[in-house]
């Protein structure tokens, strides 16, 4: 595998060091300081790959396009964890759950599991200016009720102050009256302070951006957007970009009759919503019914649209102050989320539908088209009549893991490259559990190495069958793990015994197991597992499995 080789590091923003490359490793088109690349990392809270870059025909998405038009994009990456605090940790510190020790929102991985650094703080270690806007780190216990500060980032981070009535009731029913729903479209007049939470955390992302421009300093800037997380609030007239008349459903409503229930998530967190406690929905299967379903749909679909806009606004920003040929720009969900398929609504799983996540990275010099003067992030309103679907050209279907984000960045930025961590690494401060995604960067290289490619996730659940805390059990409650392998061709699921105390997976202690074949059933109805015929070839993943988890 190519690697960026380094001369130095680059110790301040006034003290850059030149990097020397090697012959196979990235070209930049002009001889460029250590601290030359700014960072614009865009995170999204339980964005799954429905946007018309990968694809779905359904969903307005203009400008996350046609940034994944000069981006390269990533159609099979994927989530260590589908929920937002393990995740984000993951991907943060460059550590996957088992090494964080993080599987639920209730711990600090600096004073759980180790001091491990952050990817912002490398940044910000090597003289980035770096800053934290709306939700990057989970908030609260998980964060230190600090969002990691001060280590990670160089000012207090900025929480938008209507972030405090996300779950008030807000949601003005049919009845008048205001309710704590998950289907909530709003007046922008009618809401406290006459905003949303994403809407300030762009008008502050800009803002910082405007005064990085002034102070021509390298910065590293992480955006975190709440939408489309539930509850589905959003101005109102995104709806009538999908008429409730065009929401299908899921093409797999129904719960696979060969799965195991350890593997069912039962959607706790939106079963607490006034208007689906109106439903009286029995538990844990439900279902929903079908006209609600289509409302959940439609509303997350105008969820994706109101984020777009946002989203084009501020690359829009990054294009008129002149900062796109200097600004690396990655784009990515913490994990996916269920729109009925499965009969399953939320995240809490393995499917791919939960952990497979957008992700696309624009290098400047190196994806982008067109010539460097030319302006490529204009914003485009995606409540327009006529919207030209840009198509990304530069597409790799590798699986890739959100843990290599860490790594991938900082050889990007071409700052000093992470070693890989040993075994054990609880106590390394900085290393990294995910492979650098740079190779693909290379233009004469298409794929990352010879070996096959396997992104892995982990889920645990409280038991073998579903409990109102099998979405999001507290740690001392996990009694089973899903360690779960996506490869090109399958995806396979162990769920095997788990003590959280000694945080020991007891792989003879085997509850379930789960086999699929993506070319022949790529929404994973059809579980496998018991046809002998593939014997072999489940007993060497589940040895992978094995070895992996005793890696960490």
């Amino acid at each position: 595998m190519g690697r960026i080789s380094h001369t130095g590091s680059c110790v301040s923003a006034q003290q850059c060091v030149y990097f020397v490359l090697t012959p196979s490793a990235i070209m930049w088109p002009n001889t460029r300081t250590a601290c030359g690349k700014n960072v614009l990392l865009i995170i999204v809270d339980d964005l799954r790959t429905s946007l018309g870059c990968y694809g779905d025909e359904m969903i307005k998405s203009p400008n996350i396009d046609q940034l994944a038009s000069h981006s390269i994009l990533f159609t099979n990456a994927y989530a260590q964890q589908s929920v937002c605090a393990p995740s984000r940790v993951s991907f943060l510190t460059g550590r996957r759950p088992d090494t964080t020790r993080l599987f639920d929102v209730n711990s600090y991985w600096r004073k759980h599991a180790g001091n491990y650094s952050t990817l912002p703080q490398y940044f910000k270690e090597h003289g980035y200016r770096t800053m934290s806007v709306g939700k990057v780190f989970h908030p609260g216990i998980s964060s230190n009720h600090s969002d990691d500060f001060p280590y990670s980032w160089s000012v207090r981070p900025f929480h938008p102050s209507s972030e405090k009535y996300e779950n008030m009731k807000t949601c003005k029913g049919k009845d008048g009256e205001l309710h704590a729903n998950l289907v909530c479209p709003v007046d922008l007049s009618d809401v406290p302070e006459g905003t949303l939470p994403d809407i300030q955390s762009t008008e502050e992302a800009i803002r910082l951006l405007k005064l990085e421009k002034q102070l021509n300093s390298s910065f590293f800037l992480a955006v975190g957007y709440h939408k489309p997380h539930i509850p589905f609030r959003f101005p109102k007239d995104f709806l009538k970009l999908y008429p409730i008349e065009n929401i299908s459903l899921a093409p797999d409503p129904d719960i696979p009759r060969n799965l195991p229930p350890v593997a069912y998530n039962p959607w706790t967190d939106i079963r607490k919503r006034e208007d689906v406690q109106a439903l009286n929905i029995s538990f844990p299967y439900g279902p929903i019914p079908e006209h609600f379903q289509r409302l959940i749909r439609q509303s997350y679909f105008a969820s994706v649209s109101y984020l777009d806009s946002l989203v084009g606004k501020l690359l829009n920003t990054v294009e008129n102050l002149g900062l796109s040929n200097d600004t690396i720009i990655v784009f990515a969900s913490d994990h996916g989320w269920s729109l009925g398929e499965h009969g399953e609504w939320a995240k809490y799983s393995n499917f791919d539908v939960a952990t497979r996540v957008p992700l696309m990275i624009y290098v400047p010099g190196i994806t982008r088209r067109g010539q460097p003067q030319q302006n490529i992030f204009t914003y485009i309103d995606p409540l327009s009549h006529e919207l030209e679907r840009s198509i990304p050209e530069n597409v790799k279907e590798d699986p890739v893991e959100l843990v290599s984000l860490f790594s991938t960045i900082a050889d990007l930025a071409q700052l000093s490259p992470l070693s890989e961590c040993p075994v054990p690494s609880f106590h390394i401060e900085i290393c990294t559990e995910g492979q650098s995604l740079s190779p693909y960067f290379i233009t004469s290289q298409d794929r990352r190495g010879n070996d096959e490619t396997v992104a892995y996730s982990s889920y645990p659940r409280p038991s073998d069958t579903p409990q109102w805390d099998s979405d999001l059990p507290n740690l001392k409650d996990i009694t089973v793990m899903g360690y779960s392998m996506r490869t090109p061709d399958y995806r396979f699921t162990a769920w095997v015994g788990y003590n959280p105390t000694t945080f020991e997976a007891n792989f003879t202690d085997i509850h379930a197991q789960e086999f699929y074949f993506v070319e022949t059933d790529p929404n994973q109805d059809n579980n496998l597992f018991n046809s002998s015929i593939q014997s072999n070839l489940l007993t060497k993943l589940f040895e992978n499995l094995k070895i992996r988890r005793s890696f960490n």
